[in-house]
């Protein structure tokens, strides 16, 4: 009867071991999942934001030049184009340019530079008392050749984010899993060892 005491003392130092290395498993598990949900929320659903208004401004400005062509309405050009212009230098600028990012935002930056500078020449030749219209024809097929060099480099981009941000969000719901799985392999391993532990109470219990 005097080994029971030691029995149950050795259960729950057992039982504390285990408790506290599920803890420890939870904390730092938890403390990856919260760091890595503040850098999806404060990096990369903004970066993936700005991007998308990026892509959007610049596959906008064909548009705006073809309408311009048609109609000839320099003031509603200059008014769409500039504010397209500006929210793609806003989107060059606020975008991170570290090593992934830098060759695709630089070639960015000159297909839209030579887009910009092409509405230039668009401008100007419209603005002419004698519009040379096989001239702005011409610059026109340049616009669209210059935006098909930009589409796949946008697009790239785009899906370069998208993974970065796919496989953040996989780390976290692995974490969560593991969280998951330690917590019910410690609630199995608790009963298994309390049935043990019970059995081999009464067990000392019957041979006293």
């Amino acid at each position: 009867m005097s080994s029971i005491p030691k029995q149950i003392s050795g259960f729950y130092m057992l039982l504390i071991a285990l408790v506290g290395t599920l803890s420890a498993l939870v904390y730092f598990s938890g403390s990856s999942i919260s760091s890595t949900t503040a850098m999806l929320v404060d990096t990369d659903l903004p970066l993936r934001d700005n991007i998308s208004k990026l892509r959007f401004a610049i596959f906008a400005q064909k548009p705006i030049l073809y309408e311009y062509y048609a109609n000839t309405d320099r003031e509603a050009f200059q008014k769409k184009f500039n504010e397209s212009k500006n929210i793609i230098k806003t989107g060059l600028y606020t975008i991170p340019r570290d090593d992934s990012s830098q060759s695709f935002l630089t070639q960015i930056e000159a297909q839209t530079g030579q887009i910009a500078h092409l509405a230039e020449d668009l401008d100007k030749t419209l603005n002419n008392p004698n519009i040379d219209w096989d001239r702005a024809r011409e610059i026109l097929v340049e616009v669209s050749a210059t935006e098909a060099k930009v589409t796949p480099l946008i697009d790239t981009f785009v899906a370069i984010n998208q993974k970065h941000v796919t496989d953040i969000s996989d780390v976290a719901k692995s974490r969560i899993k593991l969280i998951m799985f330690a917590v019910i392999g410690f609630s199995v391993l608790i009963l298994i060892f309390a049935f043990l532990f019970g059995n081999k109470i009464k067990a000392s219990v019957s041979q006293g």
